[in-house]
């Protein structure tokens, strides 16, 4: 687990608008899995320890997204834009739907 000082940390612009564990992205070290999406790009929050952190493996995202499988299983790319409150919706062919 990686945790860097503020200074270094970008700011988040947009998230999911499903949780981390969705996806399956690696727990805090704590071992919960019940995470949020970090105001940092690139981290998450743990409730339970208060900290932002790095995980270590990013899930779905490690590797080759199977788009229609993830759609029958429920998994949404759908995002949220963090400025606006706007949800952004993701589609297969790159329109919006």
């Amino acid at each position: 687990m990686k945790v860097e000082a503020d200074g270094e940390r970008e700011r988040r612009t947009w998230c999911y608008v499903q949780r981390p564990a969705v996806y399956e992205m690696a727990p805090c070290a704590c071992g919960n899995s019940d995470t949020q999406w970090s105001e940092f790009a690139k981290h998450l929050w743990c409730d339970k320890c208060q900290i932002d952190f790095v995980p270590e493996h990013n899930g779905i995202f490690d590797g080759p997204i199977l788009l229609y499988t993830c759609a029958l299983m429920g998994i949404s790319f759908d995002r949220i834009n963090l400025a606006t409150g706007a949800v952004e919706p993701f589609s297969v062919d790159g329109d919006e739907r």
